[in-house]
């Protein structure tokens, strides 16, 4: 791990971080990255104040290391879909990233979900947080694609849009779900991304923290 952070540390006090062609980079295809962003949007504080991560991290997003063209992108799933970010774009918008790695019997998994998630590049982001609709929210694309014998590696459970603290539904989401003129998924299955970084699957592999002393 001290050789992966040292390795981070290099690439990312540079003023461009450029990470395509890296041959000493730690991480590898199929790696889960969990992201707390720099300062909270309304939106994600909404996420954050609902759900739990590892260690007390705020983590509201998710994506998945791939590898093409000897350069290093992170699939996700975004407000404008499901797409490929290069690691460099990816990090520069973060607070901190944690970088897992599916434990061995789960590795397993890891290229045909590539596969399925190259041929959803493009679907468009899930807002409404429900299942079977052809669309995907960046926990539910980790979900739908990452399969042992046709069934998710991770755990699917009811969700909830009440803030830890108080118990009471968040202003944001009974904003949110009344313009899109549907009810709030209370209780419907489904993930998050602090109850992903949770999970016994993953090993951790440490934290990314982005250096922008020098932006």
């Amino acid at each position: 791990m001290k050789n992966f952070l040292a390795i981070i540390a290099v690439l990312l006090s540079t003023t461009a971080v450029t990470l395509c062609g890296s041959e000493n980079f730690s991480l590898k295809q199929g790696d889960i990255l969990f992201k707390e962003y720099p300062s909270d949007s309304s939106f994600t504080d909404a996420v954050v104040s609902a759900t739990s991560s590892i260690d007390q991290y705020r983590f509201s997003h998710v994506g998945v290391v791939t590898m093409h063209d000897s350069c290093v992108y992170v699939a996700e799933a975004v407000f404008s879909g499901v797409k490929e970010t290069p690691l460099d774009s990816f990090l520069l918008t973060a607070r901190l990233v944690l970088a897992t790695r599916l434990k061995a019997p789960y590795q397993q998994s890891v290229e045909p979900a590539i596969l399925r998630i190259k041929a959803l590049l493009g679907k468009p982001y899930d807002r409404e947080f429900l299942p079977d609709n052809d669309k995907y929210y960046c926990s539910e694309l980790i979900y739908e694609t990452f399969l042992i014998d046709g069934k998710p590696i991770f755990e699917a459970r009811p969700m909830t849009f009440k803030d830890k603290s108080t118990g009471e539904t968040s202003p944001l989401w009974i904003d949110y779900f009344k313009e899109l003129n549907r009810p709030i998924p209370e209780g419907v299955i489904g993930t998050n991304p602090g109850d992903m970084s949770k999970s016994e699957i993953l090993d951790i592999l440490g934290l990314v923290k982005p250096d922008k002393r020098n932006n």
